[in-house]
């Protein structure tokens, strides 16, 4: 499964001067028709610059798997493995450390990602240009052109909630409209 981050509009808009602001943030703005319900009613734009989106800060709530390890499972692990006492620690202590650095890493890559959208979703030329913009993300199981997408949902929020945390919790099939 790849993710895809997608902005949509309801307005019609030019599709060049937008694109110009976005790639100022390293933000693809390519517009993609859309498999749903009454396509007519929304433009949906690709986001990413690479292959997918996948690792994306958008949604990670719902797919993050770095939860951090139970230790205490994890030296049993070992104990059955029978290695010395010392060697356990040892082991256990570099994979702390990997999880730590793992995890560091993880999150300077969410804040940039952050800082990315915050500014482009704030960028008073954007502004000037839209009312809204929404931000629509789909786990694709297929290929892109190949996926009947289900809008499940519809919310609109004001771009003052902007963070990491709210990006996080972007929910799959759902367009989470911000008022710019």
């Amino acid at each position: 499964m790849c993710q895809f981050n997608f902005l949509v509009t309801k307005e019609k808009s030019n599709i060049s001067e937008i694109n110009k602001i976005a790639s100022e943030f390293r933000l693809n703005y390519t517009e993609y028709k859309l498999d749903i319900k009454n396509p007519d009613q929304i433009q949906a734009f690709l986001t990413t610059t690479k292959d997918c989106d996948c690792g994306s800060v958008i949604g990670k709530k719902y797919s993050d798997d770095s939860s951090e390890p139970d230790w205490n499972k994890e030296q049993k692990k070992l104990e059955r493995k029978r290695f010395s006492k010392r060697r356990i620690e040892l082991l256990l202590e570099q994979k702390r450390k990997e999880f730590i650095e793992n995890n560091s890493s993880e999150l300077k890559a969410e804040q940039k990602e952050t800082k990315k959208w915050t500014e482009f979703l704030n960028d008073k030329r954007l502004k000037n240009k839209l009312s809204e913009i929404g931000i629509l993300y789909h786990q694709f199981s297929g290929e892109l052109h190949n996926e009947r997408i289900k809008i499940e949902n519809e919310k609109t929020y004001s771009v003052e909630k902007i963070n990491i945390d709210f990006l996080k919790n972007i929910k799959e099939n759902e367009i989470t409209w911000i008022k710019i």
